[in-house]
């Protein structure tokens, strides 16, 4: 062999090297719109954790927090076309390549339970040809759950006392929440999580959606003076997501791995949520937060007008994933019957990390 053989051999043996992605000590990218704070990161860090240790050190995360390298409406087209390797999939911000993930949020059953929503959510998901489909066809692969608790609602200068002062006022919803809220009279806002602050503090909002457990880390209260307690639906359609292709050049212990890591995430986070739902529930009773906010707990009357504003997008959810030809009725039975199943175990059995 000449010498310019031998140098191209070299450098195709080099190419190959450096190109093949499954090798010792893999980064996977992750990218979360969120800052790194609150129960959804302290989870995302315990998949981290989990996944280097049980494999060695093989396969390891490196975390892009607070959108720093895509935001959110961004996540999924970067994911797929693999700009980063994993990140955090929400359907409300890509409602149309996201229609299975949107099935979870529906107020439906027991979803509203961050663990009874999370683990019904991974079982559909890894187990309903037509879920599992539906992801591929965005070349992503389901991992873990997300979830966010029960929505209750945060004002500013509001002076809210039932669901019926909500007509005509400035408020932040997501999804669903957002299209029944104009349903009853109040002027819908489209904004991302991270506006919310600056927009209920210069007045374009009146109010928003929220989930108890952030008003702490992201500092709501410095905003806010009320808080309506309403119990009204959860959003888990929110995944963590790997590139479907990277996942498909992984080995077979790495993607088991990776499966069990996403597996303790949906525990994780949901035991995360519960815990600090809790405690956020109690600093608003106890006023414990820097300033007086409000805590007003609304009646069943007014939880009834918000479960019936938002019964008809159930359907409007099943019509929109039978367009995309797969069998909605039967990915909705199965969601129902594992609410049932996982409330079941959660009432003879107690949450995982109470065991």
């Amino acid at each position: 062999m000449n010498r310019f053989s031998k140098v191209c051999a070299l450098g195709l043996t080099a190419l190959v090297a450096t190109t093949s992605f499954v090798s010792a000590e893999t980064t996977l990218k992750y990218v979360e719109g969120s800052p790194n704070r609150g129960a959804k990161s302290k989870a995302l860090e315990d998949f981290a954790t989990h996944l280097k240790e049980t494999t060695g050190g093989d396969l390891q995360v490196e975390f892009h927090w607070g959108g720093a390298l895509l935001k959110w409406g961004a996540i999924l087209n970067g994911v797929s076309l693999g700009t980063a390797e994993m990140g955090t999939l929400i359907g409300a911000y890509n409602p149309k390549e996201l229609t299975a993930l949107r099935i979870g949020d529906l107020p439906i059953g027991e979803s509203s339970d961050p663990w009874v929503g999370t683990r019904a959510m991974h079982e559909l998901m890894t187990t309903n040809k037509d879920m599992i489909d539906a992801l591929s066809r965005q070349n992503v692969v389901y991992l873990g759950g997300i979830h966010t608790t029960a929505g209750q609602f945060m004002c500013k200068d509001a002076n809210i006392k039932s669901i019926a002062d909500l007509k005509g006022k400035k408020i932040r919803g997501a999804g669903v929440y957002s299209q029944s809220l104009t349903d009853i009279g109040a002027v819908s806002v489209s904004m991302t999580f991270g506006d919310i602050y600056q927009s209920l503090d210069s007045g374009l909002l009146d109010c928003s959606q929220v989930y108890l457990y952030t008003i702490n880390p992201y500092k709501f209260w410095e905003v806010i003076d009320q808080v309506i307690v309403v119990d009204w639906g959860q959003v888990v359609g929110i995944a963590a997501g790997i590139n479907k292709d990277v996942w498909s050049d992984l080995t077979d212990d790495q993607r088991a791995a990776l499966t069990e890591a996403g597996s303790l995430l949906t525990d994780r986070q949901a035991q995360y949520l519960i815990e600090q739902d809790k405690a956020a529930r109690e600093a608003l009773k106890n006023n414990e937060y820097g300033k007086p906010v409000e805590m007003i707990m609304a009646t069943d009357e007014d939880k009834a007008v918000l479960a019936e504003a938002s019964e008809k997008y159930i359907q409007a959810w099943k019509d929109d994933f039978a367009a995309q030809g797969y069998d909605a009725d039967a990915a909705m039975n199965q969601y129902l019957a594992l609410l049932d199943k996982y409330a079941k175990e959660r009432d003879e059995k107690g949450y995982p990390w109470q065991r």
